[in-house]
């Protein structure tokens, strides 16, 4: 699952992309990235490691909810399987 959730700020558009990534393991990453629309590369990117897909997914919702107070507006939202 993948989301991205823009808002402006003082003229300029950030971006806020979310996604999970199942790994090898068994378990679950969630990737943290966000920036700038016009800068090339991302200004920050996290890494979270979850045991299982309940959890990635609650923290991933919390995440979301969080952006959704801070004025983020969701504009795209791919889910696999």
């Amino acid at each position: 699952m993948k989301t991205t959730m823009t808002r402006s700020v003082k003229g300029r558009v950030r971006y806020y992309t979310l996604e999970l990534i199942p790994n090898l393991f068994g378990e679950w990453m969630l990737v943290r990235t966000y920036g700038s629309i016009k800068k090339l590369k991302p200004t920050g990117v996290i890494r979270e490691i979850y045991n299982d897909a309940e959890a990635a997914v609650a923290s991933m919702q919390l995440l979301i909810s969080t952006k959704h107070k801070k004025g983020y507006v969701e504009c795209c939202r791919i889910k696999n399987g």
